[in-house]
């Protein structure tokens, strides 16, 4: 074995990768936070429709 052989080296295609994958990764995660604030939205306008359609308490009382 030559010295040195066990090494691994970087090839160049990587350093030439890493400005294309960089957009991506910023892409998919501005993608992932739009889809986490809409479906906590959902959310909390389900929890306003549940609370307008529940019967009230006096209303309870009273029949």
């Amino acid at each position: 074995m030559t010295p040195g052989a066990d090494q691994i080296v970087a090839h160049h295609a990587a350093l030439l990768a890493i400005p294309a994958l960089v957009p991506a990764v910023v892409v998919v995660g501005v993608i992932l936070y739009i889809a986490r604030k809409d479906r906590r939205e959902e959310l909390e306008e389900r929890d306003i429709i549940e609370r307008a359609f529940e019967p009230d308490d006096d209303t309870k009382e009273n029949e």
